[in-house]
């Protein structure tokens, strides 16, 4: 560690500190929390059955391919029905930490932190992961600018996955399953089920700290005087558009 990297290493303490408390209170709140303590529903080792096969649906309906198979008469599996809103949250949310990987591999800090493990994680329990990951590379060693990865083919090919991906999920909440109502009635159901349902909580939780995340990550990686550093604080699609160029 050279002599110009402590005091930015000094500097990110509290900031390291804040990132670390701050994950403590997530995996609390949202994992291990007694049952309407602070949140409905139980905590993690006494998840109630709906919630249960509501998060095992979710999987299944994952990046919605098995439904879109059935819509074009494949129908190896049927995919379970589940209200479109619950499922384009889910999957909006699994794009957008979907496109974190080649983020995270061009990212200067913490080029000795497991990313890949850490990634793979939080594919499955998104900010459990990811938080822990950015207190840890708060103050972790930063790579010279001359090592720093180039984003190449891998970044374009998740930057377009996550973009179709996200931009189907917020067509998929208003216009899939018309049984399900028109857009005043799945609003109504969504403002209930948030107020009901912690996993739906986590998700939306969750969707706002990416997009923090993904401002600080783009902004410590694109230079002052990039033309592209102002996507950063586009939600979601300036982190696809930010991958595709």
């Amino acid at each position: 560690m050279t002599q110009s990297n402590l005091p930015k290493q000094q500097n990110s303490r509290p900031i390291a500190i804040f990132l670390w408390l701050l994950s403590a209170i997530y995996i609390y709140i949202l994992l291990l929390s007694p049952p309407h303590q602070l949140l409905p529903n139980g905590p993690i080792w006494a998840v109630d059955p709906e919630t249960i096969k509501e998060a095992i649906d979710e999987s299944i309906n994952f990046f919605f391919i098995l439904p879109m198979f059935n819509t074009v008469g494949i129908k190896y599996m049927e995919a379970p029905t589940i209200h479109p809103w619950l499922e384009s949250l889910f999957n909006f949310a699994e794009a957008w930490i979907f496109m974190f990987l080649p983020l995270l591999l061009v990212d200067r800090r913490g080029g000795e932190l497991p990313k890949i493990v850490i990634w793979s994680m939080a594919m499955f329990l998104t900010n459990t992961f990811l938080l822990p990951y950015m207190a840890w590379r708060s103050t972790a060693t930063e790579l010279p600018t001359e090592e720093q990865m180039s984003k190449g083919l891998l970044a374009k090919i998740f930057g377009v996955i996550g973009l179709i991906i996200g931009s189907i999920a917020i067509v998929w909440g208003i216009v899939a399953r018309p049984e399900f109502g028109d857009i005043a009635a799945r609003a109504e159901f969504f403002v209930q089920n948030f107020q009901s349902d912690r996993l739906t909580i986590a998700f939306c939780i969750d969707v706002i700290l990416f997009a923090i995340f993904q401002a600080v990550l783009i902004g410590d990686i694109e230079p002052p005087e990039s033309g592209k550093r102002w996507l950063r604080f586009i939600p979601f699609w300036g982190l696809a558009i930010w991958l595709i160029l």
